[in-house]
């Protein structure tokens, strides 16, 4: 029985391992988990046992200093183990390298690699070069083979996305959950985030605009400074964390100022828009951009006319791709494992 240690830092990343957990029966699993937005609330919602170990902070200082401080933590009390299954986490692949152990990363974000930011982003990258293995979409991998040698990468088809999707099952009583039937979702942009440049955001004039058409609209702050973008617009934001894939489906529209999100509004077939603030997106986001699967646009007079022309040509869904996407995903991961 392989010893598995699993370090979960953010929202997406629960919805992910979620989705890989049940299929690591056969293991002996050890969870961490970092208090960072709904993480916490969500892990517990999906029955995800872990210890929660450090947060995180927007102020650059802090979130600097934080890391280091988790890292550490990790490092030294983490029991044994045999391998580290992480998300974009430097922390745990640290934590491996210093332990002895190999880790496995799964990544998708290679703007961290070109678009350098801080010191702190650039030390970040160096440590994931030091996972054993990482898996990427095979749309990624180019970008990825400047931080990481081809014996490192394993590429797998589609996205992350796929992989929990595959799995997805619609709540029926989704909609009694929230005070109306039809709506549009709004995430801000993570402007707190490293590899982010722009350090202003578009959501008050879309939350207006939304008000102004009288569209009912679920805003979900990504950190509590957040609510500050839509102070003085009408909105609701759930008292506790809904399940992201239910907000996707049910919805008219998923505009997200990141790329998780609206990547997994598209795979569902529900009209999809970025309004990530650069030009230069993720590889992955380009991939479902030049498919037509997302608009990407940070002008909100396009981003209106896209939604009110794809709302009416309504969703299209088939979850067969993303079945077929995980098997294949689960396939090369286990023999990894073993």
């Amino acid at each position: 029985m392989t010893r598995i240690w699993i370090d979960i830092i953010n929202p997406s990343h629960a919805l992910f391992f979620n989705s890989l957990i049940p299929e690591l029966s056969s293991h002996q699993l050890d969870i961490t988990i970092r208090d960072r937005a709904e993480t916490v609330k969500l892990c517990k919602s999906f029955g995800i046992n872990g210890r929660v170990i450090g947060t995180d902070y927007v102020d650059p200082l802090k979130k600097s200093v934080n890391m280091v401080y988790r890292t550490l933590k990790l490092s030294t009390s983490i029991p044994k183990f045999d391998i580290s299954l992480s998300f974009e986490n430097g922390m745990c692949v640290f934590g491996s390298k210093v332990r002895g152990n190999p880790s496995i990363l799964f990544c998708d974000n290679d703007l961290k690699f070109s678009q350098k930011k801080s010191f702190l982003q650039d030390l970040e990258s160096d440590i994931k070069s030091l996972a054993s293995y990482v898996f990427i979409p095979r749309v990624c991998r180019e970008n990825f083979s400047i931080m990481f040698d081809d014996t490192q990468l394993i590429t797998y088809n589609g996205c992350k996305e796929d992989i929990y999707i595959a799995d997805y099952i619609p709540d029926p009583d989704f909609l009694d959950k929230i005070p109306f039937n039809d709506f549009v979702v709004v995430r801000p942009e993570a402007l707190g985030s490293f590899y982010v440049k722009e350090n202003k955001t578009i959501v008050p004039e879309i939350l207006k605009r939304f008000e102004k058409e009288n569209v009912n609209v679920i805003y979900l702050p990504r950190e509590k400074e957040d609510i500050k973008y839509a102070e003085g617009c009408k909105f609701y934001t759930p008292d506790n964390p809904l399940n992201g894939l239910d907000l996707c489906y049910y919805a008219n529209a998923v505009l997200t100022g990141s790329g998780t999100l609206a990547r997994e509004a598209a795979c569902m077939g529900t009209t999809s828009i970025s309004f990530f603030p650069s030009s230069k997106l993720l590889s992955v986001d380009q991939y479902f951009v030049d498919q037509g699967r997302i608009l990407h646009s940070r002008d909100v007079n396009e981003i209106m006319d896209y939604i009110n022309k794809n709302i009416q040509n309504g969703k299209r869904r088939d979850l067969k791709k993303c079945k077929a996407i995980k098997k294949d995903f689960l396939s090369k991961l286990q023999k990894n494992l073993n």
